[in-house]
């Protein structure tokens, strides 16, 4: 079975080649939409702590999606110091953005758990953990163990939430998209080379922040 994402699809504008072009664009896409969504919650008068936490969640996704998209269109070879330093702080960012989607949840569905502190033990330990094996492995498969860890919890934790804040449903139900676009990059369900697996996840991971992002600001303006 071919691989479409390895397929060349290489485009130029003027002398600069953009690599894998769809993947960047829809990188660049999903960069836009977390400014977006960072700037509408920066707005709300007395956030609290889970929505300052939720904010900085999009604002690292939105630098993550800027350097791992720039890591597809610029680097035709996917080694050296020049293209790890992207790809590496991608993963860096989106390790740390689920260290803030953790706090997020501490500081609501969480609030009142009596174990609250085990909760946040965990996390610190997951970040540091993960944080130091982006580094040590310098494979992606780090950050989908990390968001299946940290993740997973905060969705079925939102799915219970629901019960009392209606809000929690649209955030767990993003968490679904967001792992329904893990599914669609480990079977490398692609359509066409210039619409690959990478490009569909990127469709299933702006619905989740889209989804999400609802939720958090339902919740915070309640």
């Amino acid at each position: 079975m071919i691989d479409a994402a390895k397929i060349d699809t290489t485009i130029y504008i003027g002398e600069i080649a953009i690599h894998q072009p769809v993947t960047v664009f829809t990188d660049y896409i999903i960069m836009v939409l977390c400014f977006y969504f960072y700037l509408q919650l920066n707005k709300l008068s007395n956030a609290n702590d889970s929505t300052v936490n939720w904010k900085r969640f999009f604002l690292l996704l939105s630098f993550a999606s800027f350097t791992g998209g720039s890591s597809h269109g610029f680097f035709a070879v996917h080694e050296g110091i020049g293209y790890k330093s992207f790809w590496l702080t991608m993963q860096s960012l989106n390790i740390f953005a689920v260290y803030r989607a953790q706090q997020a949840a501490l500081h609501s569905a969480l609030q009142n758990s009596a174990k609250k502190y085990y909760w946040e033990l965990s996390y610190h330990t997951q970040l540091l953990l993960f944080f130091t094996a982006v580094f040590v492995f310098q494979n992606f498969l780090v950050v989908v163990i990390d968001s299946s860890i940290g993740l997973i919890p905060i969705m079925i934790i939102h799915f219970i939430d629901s019960e009392k804040v209606k809000a929690s449903l649209w955030i767990a139900s993003g968490i679904v998209f967001l792992f329904l676009s893990a599914v669609v990059n480990a079977a490398k369900l692609s359509i066409h080379a210039y619409f690959n697996y990478l490009d569909i996840a990127h469709v299933f991971i702006m619905a989740c922040f889209i989804l999400m992002f609802t939720g958090i600001k339902k919740k915070a303006v309640s």
